[in-house]
């Protein structure tokens, strides 16, 4: 028996070398396995090198056009928001972002640091202490401000993510509206944190519970 599988073994092993020295098949790695398993491709199903596929030069001119559109809305911003100041990296350095279909570079945002992170967890701390001092009424009118800057322009958004990303358009479109569907649910709500009246063990006691944002 353990003749026949170190036969079969060695049978496997001629296959997969023959058909890895063949100029149309390659081997792949396949994911989502524990161990290297391998699967044989044929080269003419692969895809071509990014930046020479067919129809690159017009997919180029698109973005272009989509990428004006984007920047007349007002929606790029390539630094980061840190006290309410747009700010580059404390150390000057960029990331590129490029367009997957193309590998043309959209545009370099700043690659913050540790620093950077600190200090704009404590500049949202600080702004937090002025927001849960608004009434209900005023975070829910923020909230639908918000809503409703996604929502008329959520076609610039979508194409912002489909260039980033390579998404589908209508897949982005979707996406934009699930997100916004959050901040249009938490808008309503704001108006909706009642306190509560509980019933105390003592004739002479009223206990009161008042929801507001925690400091």
């Amino acid at each position: 028996m353990a003749t026949v599988m170190r036969r079969a073994a060695a049978l496997g092993a001629r296959h997969i070398l023959a058909a890895a020295a063949s100029p149309s098949s390659r081997l792949v790695p396949r994911c989502h396995v524990r161990a290297p398993v391998y699967t044989l491709l044929p080269l003419h199903n692969s895809h071509p090198p990014v930046g020479r596929r067919r129809g690159a030069g017009s997919m180029s001119a698109n973005a272009g056009a989509a990428m004006d559109r984007i920047r007349a809305a007002g929606l790029l911003r390539t630094r980061g928001l840190i006290g309410g100041q747009w700010v580059d990296a404390y150390d000057g350095k960029t990331i590129e972002v490029q367009n997957p279909a193309t590998g043309e570079v959209l545009a370099n945002v700043p690659c913050m640091g540790s620093r950077e992170t600190s200090d704009a967890i404590a500049s949202a701390n600080d702004a937090f202490r002025a927001w849960s001092k608004l009434t209900a009424s005023e975070r829910s009118k923020a909230l639908r401000k918000w809503y409703d800057l996604i929502i008329s322009h959520k076609e610039e958004l979508a194409l912002l993510m489909t260039l980033e990303q390579g998404k589908p358009m209508k897949e982005a479109l979707g996406e934009v509206t699930y997100g916004a569907s959050f901040i249009e649910y938490f808008a309503e709500e704001a108006k909706r944190i009642y306190g509560d009246i509980i019933p105390p063990t003592l004739p002479d006691r009223r206990l009161l519970v008042l929801k507001q944002a925690i400091h």
